[in-house]
């Protein structure tokens, strides 16, 4: 690894596991949430999904502002939206303000994963760049654990209102020096378009298996708690189930980005299909494991991290080899837009079921849902993927 590659991955890491603090965190203070606004589970899952469609909704235009006009003005714009987003939300009065602001603050953090990831796509040569995502991904459930510790601690001291304070400026400061250390320039690309990057062969059916994939990543970040609590599992202990879920999760994206970084790059689509099928195999076994008590349910936790988010990374590698480099911020864009998009309905359907249904019913929809998309990899992605590591591996030399 260069010097440059080096550094690259590393702030790409820090300002991606600032803005994860709230995005992937804020269920650690849920409750409380839910009590400042007399909200359910559904309702608090509705709340919880505008940060996520706030991000959906900018991702595409900043991956074509990324690409055409370069990293730095658009993470600037970024931060500065997310600072004055949060410091609006953490004086909301309302639910409606809050998520609101909330929604706007989604939007100024879509900078951030955008910016990342296409940066480590055009520094690392196919052989590598499952690991560099790997570890850019890794900073996505590393930011959720440390809102698990961090945003309970500052509620109890100041409240809500601190929490979002603090993650403010952190989130602002960490996007800022993102951009002061990356690279002058505008990018390759002239236009602001798509430029064919929705209809590459393979860009489709991967969509898709993000669509699968993602209900029960939501279901698990949104949920596991309550859903501990309402099998008997003592406050604490259920905080720590969270912590063990995003640890899982942190260590599920460097270890799958290396299995997908086998062969040269090319096993990217059987990776994805393992992922699913532990993720159906441990929603599965998660009623079960909850049923029977802490210590059960910590062992499932950790396979239900592995398999419900080990896919991220290896999906936005996928979608930016599949239309090259100089399009990788629209790739990386749609992909992240279908992920978190899609995530953020799919926290409130995943509480509805709950409500309707039991905590039980809404794990065994997750482990479905799982197995849909691996079978999505399978029977389709497998046929209509080109070997784009290898074509991009060929080129390079």
């Amino acid at each position: 690894m260069t010097r440059r590659q080096r550094t690259t991955l590393i702030i790409a890491v820090i300002a991606q596991s600032a803005v994860s603090v709230v995005q992937f965190g804020l269920p650690a203070i849920g409750l409380e949430v839910q009590n400042a606004f007399g909200l359910g589970p559904a309702g608090f899952g509705a709340v919880f999904a505008a940060v996520g469609l706030g991000s959906a909704v900018a991702l595409i235009p900043s991956g074509m502002l990324v690409d055409r006009f370069g990293p730095r003005p658009v993470l600037l714009s970024g931060a500065a939206i997310n600072l004055v987003a949060y410091l609006v939300a953490s004086t909301a009065g309302n639910v409606w303000l809050f998520s609101a602001a909330v929604f706007v603050a989604g939007i100024g953090s879509a900078a951030v994963p955008v910016a990342g990831m296409s940066s480590l796509l055009r520094e690392f040569p196919p052989e590598r760049r499952g690991i560099a995502l790997g570890w850019r991904q890794l900073a996505v459930p590393m930011g959720g654990a440390i809102g698990a510790a961090m945003l309970p601690l500052l509620a109890h001291i100041g409240g809500i209102q601190l929490a979002l304070t603090v993650t403010a400026v952190f989130t602002a400061t960490t996007a800022a020096l993102f951009a002061r250390l990356s690279p002058p320039g505008s990018g390759e690309v002239r236009s602001l378009r798509l430029d064919g990057a929705l209809t590459e062969p393979g860009m489709r059916p991967l969509l898709v298996v993000g669509l699968f994939y993602v209900y029960a990543l939501s279901a698990a970040l949104t949920y596991i708690v309550p859903a501990a609590r309402d099998d008997g599992i003592g406050k604490a202990a259920a905080g720590a189930l969270f912590v063990i879920l995003n640890l899982a999760a942190a260590a599920s994206r460097l270890v799958w980005g290396r299995v997908a970084d086998r062969d040269g790059g090319t096993r990217r689509v059987r990776t994805l299909a393992e992922v699913g099928i532990l993720a159906a195999a441990a929603g599965l076994a998660m009623p079960v494991a909850l049923h029977a008590g802490a210590v059960a349910a910590a062992v499932v936790t950790v396979a239900l991290g592995f398999g419900c988010f080990g896919f991220n990374g290896v999906l936005y590698v996928t979608a930016g080899e599949l239309v090259g480099p100089d399009r990788a911020g629209r790739a990386v864009g749609i992909a992240s837009t279908m992920v978190f998009g899609a995530g953020s309905l799919a926290s409130p359907l995943a509480g509805l079921v709950a409500e309707k249904a039991g905590y039980d019913v809404m794990w065994l929809t997750a482990a479905a849902s799982s197995a849909a998309g691996a079978m999505v990899v399978r029977r389709s992605l497998a046929r209509r993927v080109p070997m784009a590591a290898a074509a991009a591996g060929a080129a390079a030399r």
